[in-house]
């Protein structure tokens, strides 16, 4: 399958975008710097386990590939949190979790807990991401419309008729980008946008671990871009703050042509 990128958004200030949860972690130009705050990662590790639990006990064909994907983003979230025993041993078991789906043994991922009391601590850091994660396609797919293959908006996102309906992440950032939102929907909607914030953050993260041999030097600063980009919107959300979530999601929308003019389909 070919590769894709997801949309990257436009590099602002880094000490305007990270939160201050702790002293960055990784090697010189690693992706992996703590920004996750401990109510999300405890909220956002909850619910990909639930859904690596739902695609094992699914008969979807395309089940393994996106396990492996959501273990994937798992094991990102761990990496982007203050670290202790529980985090390190949730990073072995998501990664486990990987390696599991794809040789064949879907099924004994319906009870996680199980397959994180078997698994080795996970390491430091991953330094090859190819025998957890074969392609990014599921990483592009995501920001898709649910009906054509994303995984959709949480129902607190809905906060237009018009995103109800087309119900993609892709969708959402347009909106955003388009009118500030109201003091109404700035509170509807913050938990949500806060934490789908993250979660694309890590998603960038992950996406720098993948460049082509060609242009490999712009994949990688696009893809910290839109790391520190997505985690300036999760906490401007987890703010409540209406300016600074619109000039994330504008960043994002003007970014999306760049990035697909140079890779998409490449």
């Amino acid at each position: 399958m070919k590769k894709y990128v997801v949309v990257v958004l436009v590099a602002m200030p880094m000490a305007a975008l990270l939160l201050n949860t702790g002293q960055a972690g990784g090697g010189k130009g690693s992706p992996w710097k703590p920004f996750l705050p401990a109510d999300a990662y405890a909220e956002l590790t909850k619910r990909s386990i639930a859904t690596i639990e739902a695609l094992a006990k699914s008969d979807l064909k395309d089940a393994a590939e996106r396990v492996e994907f959501e273990a994937a983003i798992l094991a990102g979230y761990t990496l982007v949190t203050k670290s202790d025993k529980d985090v390190v041993s949730l990073r072995g078991a998501a990664l486990e979790a990987a390696k599991v789906a794809r040789k064949g043994g879907l099924k004994k991922l319906a009870d996680f807990k199980a397959i994180q009391k078997a698994a080795p601590p996970g390491p430091a850091e991953i330094k090859d991401w190819k025998p957890y994660l074969q392609e990014l396609q599921w990483m592009m797919e995501t920001f898709r419309g649910k009906t054509k293959g994303g995984e959709g908006l949480h129902a607190d996102l809905h906060y237009q008729v018009k995103l109800k309906n087309l119900n993609g992440i892709e969708a959402l950032i347009g909106a955003l980008s388009g009118k500030k939102l109201s003091e109404e929907n700035v509170t509807k909607v913050s938990k949500e946008l806060s934490l789908l914030g993250y979660r694309v953050a890590v998603i960038g993260a992950i996406t720098h671990e993948f460049a082509p041999d060609k242009n490999a030097g712009q994949w990688r600063e696009l893809s910290i871009q839109m790391r520190d980009s997505a985690a300036a919107l999760g906490e401007s959300a987890a703010m409540k703050d209406a300016n600074r979530i619109m000039v994330a999601a504008q960043t994002l929308e003007n970014s999306c042509t760049q990035c697909h003019t140079v890779f998409k389909n490449k």
